[in-house]
């Protein structure tokens, strides 16, 4: 086949989506096999973001992302059993003040990005709000902010965390204990993939509300519920996590363009500048939790750490943390982020006025 031929080859969908799993599952073997943590996400994230920095025509499969939530969200879903549920409720307290200070945080960052990237006011609240990225895209450009430039800055602050936060992991923590129930596969096979259905159904039907985090939020609350009535136990296998990581990895790796991230240079480096800021700041806000609560620092990082659910959440499965907590702190964050966004956008703005009228 020529050069033309090979071109036209990859203009077809399934190519794309052909060479995406293939450059991920090398990422994923070559991680596991240099000792990377959490290597079946993070290989596939960096082999993957590398070849599409590189101009490689790759495309993520299809709801391989959402269903990978699926399956994350069913497996934690599955440990809220009821004296779980009522050991978290106790930690609330901790979980809304943690939020206010990442909050916080974030409009410092805004505060920054602002001026190292000469963007608007919204635009950069947009940009480094403690949400997710498709959300915040979303919102952006309903209130007539730059979705673009908001979109790279949560592209190069969830990668970089997700990345950095697992090292960061494994070499300050240390295996947490907590192991899964060890239970048959073969009698339980059945009722997961049911499980799995109903669960990718009602995520796929609820998302029209758009509230965030559907598809791991909705089974999370189903494997809740099967839990809480005592039915099972039950357990996601270790391979369907694994594969879940790949898709995931792969996703996060393809939502890398050249030609954006090219187009946006000074939004970019802005984007590196105000992620270590906050990764910085979720780090001295995990200390005061783990002071104020008795969690061990790094389950503390990963529950206040400004990234994605999903990722956090496989950390800490990883490492055998408590992952019941950091999805816990995790949601609540999203939650109260979400449904206060419009409020904090007028008091961030108010701010803003403030200080460019005392600068004048």
């Amino acid at each position: 086949m020529g050069t033309g031929g090979g071109r036209r080859f990859f203009h077809r969908p399934l190519a794309r989506i052909g060479l995406a799993l293939m450059i991920g599952i090398a990422g994923a073997l070559i991680a596991k096999g240099v000792a990377m943590p959490l290597p079946y996400l993070l290989g596939p994230l960096l082999a993957c973001g590398g070849a599409a920095l590189m101009g490689a025509p790759i495309t993520a499969l299809p709801y391989g992302r959402e269903l990978g939530q699926v399956a994350v969200g069913l497996a934690i879903g599955l440990h809220f059993v009821p004296a779980v549920v009522i050991a978290i409720a106790k930690l609330l307290p901790f979980m809304l003040l943690s939020t206010v200070l990442t909050i916080a945080a974030t409009m410092v960052a805004a505060q920054m990005i602002r001026r190292l990237a000469a963007i608007d006011n919204r635009t950069a609240f947009f940009a480094t709000a403690a949400a997710g990225l498709a959300e915040m895209a979303v919102v952006a450009h309903q209130r007539k902010a730059d979705s673009d430039t908001v979109a790279v800055v949560h592209l190069v602050r969830v990668s970089a965390i997700v990345t950095i936060v697992p090292f960061l992991v494994s070499i300050f923590g240390e295996d947490g204990g907590f192991q899964p129930v060890a239970i048959p596969f073969r009698g339980e096979a059945l009722p997961l993939m049911v499980l799995f259905l109903v669960a990718a159904l009602i995520a796929f039907l609820v998302q029209r509300l758009r509230l965030p985090n559907t598809w791991l939020l909705v089974p999370a609350a189903i494997g809740g519920g099967v839990a809480g009535f005592g039915l099972g136990p039950y357990a996601v296998p270790s391979i369907v996590l694994t594969i879940a990581q790949i898709v995931i990895g792969i996703w996060l790796g393809c939502r890398f363009r050249r030609s954006l991230l090219g187009r946006l240079p000074r939004v970019t480096l802005s984007a590196c500048i105000t992620t270590t800021f906050l990764l910085g700041a979720a780090a001295a806000i995990a200390w005061l939790l783990s002071a104020a609560t008795g969690l061990s620092f790094v389950t503390s990082l990963l529950a206040v750490a400004p990234a994605g659910v999903t990722e956090m959440v496989l950390t800490a499965t990883a490492m055998h943390l408590d992952a019941t907590t950091v999805t816990a702190f995790q949601i609540t964050r999203i939650a109260v982020v979400m449904t206060t966004i419009l409020f904090t956008l007028r008091i961030f703005e108010t701010f803003s006025r403030r200080i460019d009228a005392a600068s004048d």
